[in-house]
């Protein structure tokens, strides 16, 4: 993986978009995006620090030809989006080739670039890792300390993802944009979901499966390991089985995909490896999880 995890030209497929929630929530700090809610003006309302990849527009050119220091104007129509990128870092993820971890880092970076270049305080949290929330990244030249937190990130989490989800809506983190990526096969996933809509959040989860999960070409007698519990099972796999799986599969991410909706969030299952322009165009553009 690159030092900067995206290529150039992946950089150039996520220029000028930004991120499209549903909900609009408060912002802690001014920034560039408007706000839905009604009777609030378009007026002057303060400066804060110019950040790389702010409106240029914005910029107070006669402070900045006075004082030597850039400075950005900001309204009372404007808000910061608090966007939380939930990387599922649980042993599961740490199958596949690549594994399903590695392409969640991708896809990660790609949403908090987008982000940071819309202006939005980005929060990085492994979910699987039990830590406090950090402090927001903001702007495009953050986007390196966002890629080296992704380049670090190793699958040691061993908890069930429901309990992460769980756990995280306790730490008090202002509510926001949920990105949750994740393998999601966590049969309690959907719980975590309505626990984290009901602290205010809007979920969206980014499922992300290898081609072997989704069409799995097995035969014969296996024994079944899960990397996370260390229980095992004995199986013959044919074509009963094997059926018998895929409807599985299809109820569960069914489910799961009702009750983002039910919740207003999002859901989308995304095969590990698909390329970063067809995410873009096929599931980000096409089903408004960003605008232009």
């Amino acid at each position: 993986m690159s030092r900067l995890v995206l290529t150039p030209g992946e950089f150039r497929i996520l220029e000028g978009l930004r991120l499209n929630p549903r909900k609009s929530f408060t912002g802690r700090v001014r920034g560039e995006r408007l706000t839905k809610r009604k009777g609030i003006s378009i007026d002057f309302d303060d400066y804060r620090e110019y950040s790389e990849g702010d409106d240029l527009r914005h910029l107070d050119w006669n402070v900045l030809a006075r004082l030597e220091h850039p400075v950005v104007k900001t309204y009372r129509d404007e808000e910061d989006l608090a966007v939380h990128l939930l990387v599922d870092a649980s042993s599961s993820m740490s199958f596949g080739e690549p594994t399903k971890l590695d392409y969640a880092k991708r896809l990660a970076c790609a949403f908090g670039y987008v982000a940071l270049c819309g202006g939005d305080a980005v929060y990085p949290r492994a979910i699987g890792v039990r830590q406090q929330p950090g402090s927001a990244l903001r702007g495009r030249a953050s986007y390196p300390r966002l890629a080296r937190w992704t380049t670090e990130l190793l699958p040691i989490g061993t908890q069930t993802l429901a309990n992460e989800m769980r756990a995280f809506a306790k730490t008090g983190a202002r509510p926001g944009l949920a990105v949750v990526i994740t393998d999601a096969m966590d049969p309690e996933v959907a719980s975590g979901v309505r626990i984290l809509a009901g602290r205010g959040h809007e979920v969206c989860v980014v499922q992300t499966l290898s081609d072997l999960e989704l069409r799995p070409d097995l035969e014969g007698d296996l024994r079944l390991l899960d990397v996370e519990n260390e229980g095992a099972v004995e199986i013959t796999a044919n074509s009963i089985t094997l059926r018998a799986y895929a409807d599985s599969l299809a109820k569960h991410n069914q489910a799961l995909a009702e009750e983002c909706r039910r919740m207003g969030g999002r859901h989308t299952l995304v095969e590990v490896g698909t390329p970063l322009d067809k995410v873009v165009k096929n599931v980000l553009k096409k089903e408004g999880w960003v605008a232009a």
